[in-house]
């Protein structure tokens, strides 16, 4: 199964560091970057899509009779 996260800072050093951290950490790039200007504050916001495989480990739970002979052994050792 793939995972997707945006990863998105102002222009600059963070936007950098946030993506390298995230490639560190096993993402891979999925895409081109993209910016958005905003012209109240003239502060470019830069993104980029990230992705990574990811596995789910299947945990069964443990059968009700197990339960039940644990508790009763506990009880004939007291």
């Amino acid at each position: 199964m793939k995972e997707y996260k945006i990863v998105y800072a102002e222009e600059g050093a963070s936007f950098d560091e946030n993506v390298s951290s995230a490639l560190n950490d096993g993402w891979e790039l999925y895409g081109n970057p993209w910016s958005h200007h905003d012209a109240k504050t003239d502060i470019v916001y830069l993104y980029q899509a990230i992705k990574r495989d990811i596995t789910y480990l299947l945990v069964e739970a443990e059968e009700e009779g197990a339960e039940e002979a644990d508790s009763t052994e506990e009880s004939k050792d007291s």
